[in-house]
């Protein structure tokens, strides 16, 4: 596949994953794990019915039990991003929460043996470095906090091995076939947090119907979805760093549609953000197909 099709998937992957936070601010009524699990139960029953009517290649047995474990994983990185939303601050949780292409290059270096050039590592740097200043303003780093940082860490390292088995699963594995099997798993974990928590997912207004539909749709269905096509061509690393990119486009569509004021540190560190994610794109080292990926 060419650089210029992968680059133009991630971004339409970017922009269609920005808009969870704005189609989450009409949902005020709902817990964070109850939005979770729709935005998943959705997602999964929308794949299931499509690939219904349009037979897929069923997975191996093998990528059947790692499929499992990354919708389980899944399911864990949503329900610690939303939890650590309880226990800090919202710039902390979204910068902590976005430190997978952290793991995912130690991970990809230290035990896959995987070389790395020098220009997308500065493009990773960059990418971090503008999404802690977009966040300037909310972050802290002094005792309050803690423990809803760890979460949102926690959740970073989940996302990052949710990526690292997609590549592995989809070299032999179809996407839809991968992403129905591993959003329903998700739900389903989530689901025996909410029960876990004594929270009732199921207790919702109508009106909020729509927005769970929209959540299902755009960031999961085709967000996520096209994240799970394109790690078999790039590596995990490259598609862990496009989310960095997503509080600046979700203050953009947050200025269109809700009028919000786009602060000017929002507006440096999201300029520095694009052209990191530039920089990482655009010095793709090639299909992850190319290199040993036995490890998982």
């Amino acid at each position: 596949m060419s650089s210029g099709k992968i680059t133009f998937l991630l971004l339409t992957a970017l922009l269609a994953v920005s808009t969870s936070s704005l189609f989450a601010r009409f949902l005020p009524g709902l817990a964070a794990v109850s939005i979770a699990f729709w935005r998943m139960a959705t997602a999964g029953t929308f794949l299931w019915g499509w690939t219904a009517m349009k037979p897929q290649i069923p997975m191996s047995s093998a990528n059947l039990i790692k499929t499992l474990l990354a919708g389980i994983f899944l399911g864990l990185h949503f329900a610690c991003f939303f939890g650590a939303l309880k226990l800090t601050s919202v710039a902390n949780a979204t910068v902590f929460a976005t430190m997978a292409p952290i793991f995912t290059v130690f991970i990809e270096r230290i035990f896959l043996k995987r070389s790395w050039k020098p220009l997308i590592l500065a493009g990773l740097l960059l990418s971090v470095i503008g999404g802690i200043l977009i966040n300037t303003g909310g972050l802290h780093f002094a005792g309050y906090g803690k423990t809803g940082d760890g979460l949102a860490l926690l959740s970073s390292f989940w996302m990052a091995l949710v990526l690292l088995m997609a590549e592995n699963i989809r070299q032999d594995t179809g996407t839809l076939v991968y992403s129905r099997l591993v959003y329903t798993v998700a739900g389903g974990t989530l689901l025996v947090l909410a029960l876990i928590m004594k929270i009732n997912v199921f207790t919702f207004q109508s009106g909020d119907f729509l927005w769970l539909l929209m959540l299902g749709l755009i960031p999961t269905v085709i967000g996520h979805t096209l994240f799970s096509y394109t790690v078999k061509f790039i590596r995990p690393t490259v598609v862990a760093s496009v989310p960095l990119g997503e509080p600046v486009i979700a203050s953009f569509l947050a200025w269109i549609f809700l009028a919000e004021q786009v602060p000017l540190m929002t507006i440096i560190g999201g300029g520095i953000t694009l052209c990191g994610l530039y920089v990482i794109t655009s010095q793709q080292t090639g299909p992850s197909s190319d290199f040993q990926i036995d490890t998982l």
